[in-house]
């Protein structure tokens, strides 16, 4: 089955999920297709003379998902010049932090022996250290060391039933405590053998890393989108910031924010999912039980940086519910929304204003 959306021209910016990817929408009415089975989309570049500036938007497809960029710039030729410098950076993040690749550097690090101390890249060990640092902080809500069991997921979602844990792997439980890491020497040992997905976590490092390469250049104003992962510079011109639509796990928008100089990460599961026995199975797995969740809730993180927002989205979702909102309340470093299916949302003290939509 294919699936067509248009997005319409009524805001700056509109972020809408579609199989778990946002599609970035900047003053222009433009469609994407996007295929039931992955995405499936040829490199996209627009531009549009906003107050006297030219925006540019530039897209690819990439970690199975869509990388966008929207910036403010009048030379077209050095916006394409960015725009290939960050998508190549994109293809050499992936070659470092996927899962997927039995190359990778991650895949490559958990194929070493045990107990030694592995040397690792500044990028990998930086987005380490920081998922171990908010592991601590859950109290394990947030562990890289679910791959076995992420692995499990996908394998249960393309048969649509639930796989049964391997008999190997239960007799060798790991989590967090099992990497140490020094961060003087950049090395990190794996005290048992053990898979690390960084799937909840290395895209937001990634679109941080973007942005870095965009104000690099100079750019003041922009926004960069990794799948639900977002990051904003400074407002597009004459505006109060760019702004993004939140949706809860029914597919109904909530309504819009206005965000500048922070970054939005959104965890649920409106498209990431499978059903098996009539019950709905997130791509979000409880690293207590090592299994799915399976109540419907999207949670809404902003941080700043897209890589905190990312994490803690993940870590949220995770958490028993009550217990989420009262830790984001807790926590100075973000703000949270939590949006259950068919109920009143939660929000923190400073989440930003949810500015509803407008009717047609």
């Amino acid at each position: 089955m294919t699936r067509f959306l248009t997005i319409s021209k009524d805001f700056d910016l509109k972020a809408v999920l579609l199989n778990g990817t946002a599609l970035l929408s900047i003053g222009l009415v433009f469609s994407f297709v996007i295929l039931a089975s992955g995405v499936s989309a040829q490199q996209h570049e627009q531009l549009v003379i906003v107050e006297g500036k030219t925006r540019q938007y530039f897209s690819e497809p990439h970690l199975g998902t869509i990388v966008q960029l929207a910036f403010y710039l009048d030379d077209r030729e050095v916006s394409q010049q960015l725009s290939k410098k960050c998508f190549e950076r994109v293809s050499e993040f992936n070659q470092t932090f996927s899962d997927y690749l039995p190359d990778s550097e991650v895949s490559q690090l958990c194929a070493k022996p045990s107990n030694v101390a592995h040397k690792v890249s500044k990028d990998l060990f930086t987005v380490i250290a920081q998922a171990q640092q908010i592991s601590t902080a859950t109290n394990g809500a947030f562990d890289i060391t679910l791959g076995v069991e992420t692995q499990r997921w996908r394998e249960s979602a393309r048969l649509k039933k639930i796989l049964p844990a391997d008999p190997k792997a239960e007799g060798n439980k790991v989590n967090y405590k099992h990497l140490v890491l020094d961060s003087k020497l950049k090395t990190i040992t794996l005290l048992k053998p053990l898979k690390i997905d960084l799937g909840g976590i290395a895209k937001g490092y990634i679109a941080d890393q973007l942005m870095l390469i965009l104000r690099g250049a100079g750019i003041k104003q922009a926004a960069v989108v990794i799948g639900g992962e977002m990051v904003f510079s400074g407002a597009p011109p004459n505006k109060k910031g760019w702004k993004v639509t939140i949706e809860g796990p029914n597919y109904k928008n909530l309504g819009t924010l206005t965000l500048i100089n922070t970054a939005l990460s959104t965890s649920g599961d409106s498209y990431q999912f499978f059903e098996a026995d009539g019950v709905r199975h997130a791509h979000v797995i409880d690293p207590l039980s090592g299994k799915a969740k399976t109540n419907r809730l999207n949670v809404t993180t902003i941080a700043c940086s897209a890589m905190l927002a990312d994490a803690w989205a993940t870590s949220l979702r995770v958490m028993p519910t009550e217990k989420a909102i009262k830790f984001a309340k807790a926590e100075t470093a973000i703000e949270a929304a939590f949006i259950p299916h068919k109920k009143q949302p939660t929000f923190t003290a400073g989440f930003p204003k949810v500015e509803k939509l407008k009717s047609p």
